[in-house]
């Protein structure tokens, strides 16, 4: 029993390994050993169709695994990875000089595929077994991921990794809501690279903060430490080293590179609240995050300002509320518990 088990396992993990192959192929990854096996593959055999069998299925699988290992000469993964929960087959619609990523999971409990697909040119992961670590409302985290690094999760934040390829070639994070701080273990082999809706940045050993808010217009990367690339899609907007920023404007597509104290934009660590060219929305997210209390802008008052501002932690609410109050000249009112409502 012990010896069949872990004949599924080398067999599982070996054919993500394959889909992951064909999903690099997709994307213009592959390397010209790879996409010379790939591209000698006999489509038919793996070649799969809305009425496929998992016998079907099964027997491309199969033969695209004795096709890449007699050219590579792979030996199968002994780690055991993560497994679905449901039964499906699923057909890869986009072929890639006849290439179908399809991976079958032998453990007869799961079929999972792994694709390359594009939300605004970004890369994102599509029905794999992911491992997700959040945190709640008005609770930071942190998460050791299984190379080591660090992450720090700001409120309200998610995050995802495939732990079947996690530590393999390359180490992937999906940055799905919220901010984190990456503390990254240094590997020269493994890249890191986190994904977030707009955004793809990659690095091989440093630390830097990623901001991705679904509310908010923009999304920045800052970094502490170490040189970090930053991507949208295929195109390279910048390279970053220590206190340096870009912020990308999710509405326009707009691209800002500036001076930016890592120390300010990983505040929240710290629980500290800094604003840099702050809009509304911002300054409503912020002190609800830092306070728990809602915002509300009478007549819309305050829309199109810019607020910059510092406050140490345990700045009490009414100092900070005080402080707006006098430089954007508003009044407020906090007789409502959990609200504040400035008005003119």
């Amino acid at each position: 029993m012990k010896n069949e088990k872990k004949y599924f396992e080398d067999k599982l993990a070996a054919r993500i390994w394959i889909t992951e192959l064909f999903a690099r192929y997709s994307n213009g990854r592959a390397t010209d050993k790879e996409k010379k096996a790939i591209e000698n593959w006999n489509p038919e055999a793996g070649k799969t169709t809305y009425n496929a069998t998992v016998e079907e299925i099964e027997k491309g699988c199969e033969t695209m695994w004795q096709r890449l290992s007699d050219e590579f000469g792979f030996e199968l993964a002994k780690e055991q990875t993560a497994v679905a929960k449901k039964s499906r087959v699923i057909q890869m619609q986009n072929y890639v000089k006849y290439v179908a990523a399809v991976v079958v999971l032998t453990l007869g409990i799961g079929i999972y595929y792994y694709s390359s697909q594009d939300s605004n040119n970004i890369t994102q992961p599509a029905q794999i077994a992911m491992e997700y670590f959040q945190s709640g409302a008005g609770a930071k985290k942190q998460v050791k991921l299984p190379d080591g690094s660090i992450v720090y999760l700001n409120n309200d934040t998610r995050i995802g990794i495939a732990k079947a390829y996690f530590d393999k070639e390359k180490r992937e994070i999906w940055l799905e809501e919220g901010e984190a701080f990456f503390e990254v273990a240094k590997n020269p082999e493994k890249p890191f690279i986190v994904h977030t809706q707009n955004l793809e940045t990659t690095v091989k050993g440093t630390s830097f903060n990623v901001q991705s808010y679904a509310e908010l217009d923009h999304s920045s990367v800052s970094v502490r430490s170490g040189k970090v690339e930053v991507r949208n899609g295929k195109k390279l907007i910048g390279e970053l080293i220590k206190n340096r920023q870009i912020t990308y404007n999710k509405v326009t597509g707009a691209i800002e590179k500036s001076e930016a104290n890592w120390q300010d934009a990983a505040a929240w660590r710290d629980s500290r609240l800094v604003m840099k060219d702050a809009n509304a929305k911002e300054l409503k997210m912020r002190l609800k995050q830092q306070y728990g209390v809602e915002l509300i802008l009478q007549n819309n008052i305050l829309q199109g300002t810019s607020f910059t501002s510092s406050f140490e932690r345990q700045t009490s609410l009414k100092e900070v509320l005080d402080v707006i109050s006098v430089l954007y000249d508003v009044k407020y009112d906090i007789s409502k518990p959990g609200k504040v409502v400035f008005y003119k």
